[in-house]
């Protein structure tokens, strides 16, 4: 069921955007910049649900982060373009003829991180980064 809803959740994102989706625990070596690094979590992993023809449905609570890098210091044009993809894919999540069904709740950031200390100042990216937890079931 798990690997349903995660399923659900990456093909939505990887198809929301026009570069590379780096999936958690998939690749060691990110690619070229720019590319997102899409993080879920499971908050809950089962929250039985009692239905009234005496069956249970088990709802998962989890939590879907993407992390936008970029080059520095070219703009923040491409990281806001890029956010608003993650947005659209985190708004449009839901799809009732689905097995898995994943719906989105608010919205955090979009957080921007250019770093403030020299040591960060090093590091030869920015990012951005938008997250939102969600509720999902399977059907199947």
């Amino acid at each position: 069921m798990n690997q349903a809803i995660r399923a659900e959740i990456e093909s939505k994102v990887e198809a929301a955007f026009s570069i590379p989706v780096c999936f958690d625990n998939v690749q060691d070596t990110p690619p070229a910049r720019p590319y997102v690094v899409c993080i879920i979590s499971y908050n809950e992993t089962s929250l039985p649900v009692i239905c009234f023809n005496g069956e249970a449905m088990e709802h998962i609570n989890g939590n879907l982060q993407l992390s936008i890098f970029a080059d520095k210091a070219q703009g923040m044009g491409a990281l806001d373009s890029f956010a608003q993809d993650g947005f659209r894919a985190m708004n449009t999540m839901y799809d009732p003829n689905s097995d898995a069904k994943v719906k989105c709740g608010r919205i955090s950031g979009p957080v921007t991180v250019f770093g403030g200390t020299e040591q960060d100042r090093q590091v030869p990216y920015s990012l951005v980064t938008i997250s939102c937890p969600f509720t999902a079931r399977y059907d199947g």
